[in-house]
């Protein structure tokens, strides 16, 4: 006569066995990997352009912050420099303005 089987207990070890963590880790590896394509596909090149953008904003505020400050020292230091009132170094910066504004003219293409 065959014997009756019994049934297995959750805390029976052979029911939870090497396959089946196999099996879970490997759907959630697939799952993190499916993801992770996603997100390199959609958002990390809005990230970088955003990144660009921002970094390339704050970069010419920079620039021009320090183009200012460069003017104003150096019509201080002409102002000091140069006798006569400021119209002197207005006069020198104004000359040397319009002599680079005419070589960047001449050098134009047509």
């Amino acid at each position: 006569m065959a014997t009756p089987v019994e049934p297995r207990s959750s805390d029976d070890p052979v029911s939870e066995g090497p396959a089946r963590d196999d099996w879970a880790s490997s759907l959630v590896g697939r799952f993190v990997d499916v993801v992770d394509q996603v997100r390199n596909v959609t958002t990390r090149p809005v990230i970088t352009l955003a990144r660009a953008l921002v970094f390339g904003l704050v970069m010419v505020c920079c620039a021009v912050a320090a183009v200012v400050l460069a003017g104003i020292g150096l019509f201080r230091l002409l102002d000091v420099v140069l006798p006569g009132e400021s119209w002197s170094a207005h006069l020198v910066l104004g000359a040397t303005c319009c002599a680079l504004g005419g070589l960047l003219w001449s050098r134009r293409s047509p």
